[in-house]
């Protein structure tokens, strides 16, 4: 993993805490729907507890931003994970005394991602506090890197190998990340949020979409962010079944499948900079959606484990070199004063499609089959790159962010 260290001390503690906390989720996100599927085979129970995980996005990304905007971000990372922590401490317990359910995992993941709405954004909006703005691309890039390893290179493999000795372990130890990284979080030592007129909150919500709605690049941005979450959640809220039905991977090595996404990130991540200022931004941008669409179009046929990890790794490059490029790009042109609010505006049309994403996956896969999510995704988010590539240009990015 990529030191934060030329970034200074605050930048450590705060990569710290986004590395910690992340190999807790990657424990969590390999878990959850192993432990769902010793509950239930149905392909609709299963989504359900995906639709119920991403629901929030949609519910509460906008008065999250809003309000995180208002708050001391630092405190609310704090509070709301020291909450998340105790979320995941219930699950834990009642999962060793044998008293899991779909309804009950339904019910933390709910939670647990509501929780989310809140950090997420207080932790993106403190980043441009924590380093200048001409090393944000290098930040979220090392940031990336540490979510990447954390979250999908780390946690899924040993998500599924403590899965296989202990149910409980897992999200025990998720627990316990989220409490560490509050530690960590805590160190940060930020400037006192800026006094504010008093205004309602749905003003102040309608503020930020309209900011986004007036700026055509970022808005622009936002299509294939929402095509590229709801296509590819779809693939993945039955992706469990997929691998041990079509490609006969066992439990215990499920999780290697997310090490190739993982790694593919790692290197997208970390190559995303050098990739924009050799071949522009508008090519690197586009062509990232498109390198995250074209694989499931292979996958969707793999009968193994190893077509399938292939692709994997390639679908991950994809969206290492987006997710750097692109967050960098609004951090950079977004107002502070404005920053909670827009950034949960993206997530409420990226990570708000998750439900609808895991409805219509489970609905698809149960009436086409498990291949036909894979098929779908990989054709609609092509047609997506060819559809932005005339307003994201690189003479138009560079614009935005200057």
């Amino acid at each position: 993993m990529t030191s934060g260290k030329s970034l200074g001390a605050q930048f450590r503690w705060y990569f710290a805490a986004v590395g910690i906390s992340g190999v807790g989720d990657g424990l969590r996100v390999t878990a959850l729907p192993l432990l769902t599927v010793t509950l239930t085979s149905s392909p609709l129970a299963i989504a359900a507890v995906a639709a119920a995980q991403g629901l929030p996005w949609l519910l509460f990304s906008l008065p999250a931003g809003a309000l995180v905007d208002r708050w001391d971000r630092r405190r609310v990372v704090v509070i709301v994970n020291s909450t998340r922590a105790g979320l995941a401490t219930v699950l834990a317990v009642l999962t060793g005394l044998g008293e899991a359910s779909v309804p009950l995992l339904a019910a933390v993941a709910f939670g647990l991602t509501t929780g989310e709405t809140f950090v997420d954004a207080a932790t993106r909006a403190v980043l441009p506090a924590v380093v200048p703005t001409d090393r944000l691309e290098s930040a979220n890039g090392r940031l990336f890197v540490a979510e990447t390893g954390s979250v999908q290179l780390a946690g899924p493999p040993l998500g599924s190998a403590l899965f296989a000795v202990s149910r409980t372990v897992p999200f025990a130890l998720d627990a316990a990340s989220f409490a560490a990284g509050v530690l960590c979080f805590g160190r940060l030592r930020l400037p006192r949020p800026a006094t504010r007129a008093p205004s309602s909150l749905r003003h102040e919500m309608a503020e930020g979409a309209r900011w986004l709605w007036t700026h055509r690049v970022l808005r622009t941005l936002a299509v294939p962010l929402l095509v590229m979450n709801l296509a590819s959640e779809a693939v993945f809220a039955v992706f469990v079944l997929f691998a041990l039905r079509e490609l006969h991977v066992g439990r215990s090595v499920y999780g290697l499948l997310f090490v190739a996404y993982a790694a593919g990130g790692l290197v997208g991540s970390a190559t995303a900079a050098r990739l924009r200022n050799r071949i522009g931004d508008g090519p690197a941008i586009v062509g990232s959606v498109a390198l995250f669409g074209a694989p499931f179009l292979i996958m969707a046929g793999a009968t193994d484990g190893y077509l399938a990890g292939g692709m994997m790794l390639l679908i991950g490059i994809g969206e290492g070199v987006w997710g750097v490029l692109t967050m960098s790009l609004r951090q950079a042109a977004i107002p502070d004063r404005l920053l909670g609010r827009v950034l949960n505006v993206f997530r409420l049309l990226g990570w708000g499609s998750l439900a609808l994403g895991a409805v219509i996956g489970g609905v698809t896969a149960h009436a086409f089959g498990l291949r036909a999510p894979i098929y779908a995704a990989g054709v609609v988010i092509l047609l997506t790159a060819v559809v932005v590539a005339p307003v994201l240009t690189t003479s138009a990015l560079r614009r935005a962010r200057d």
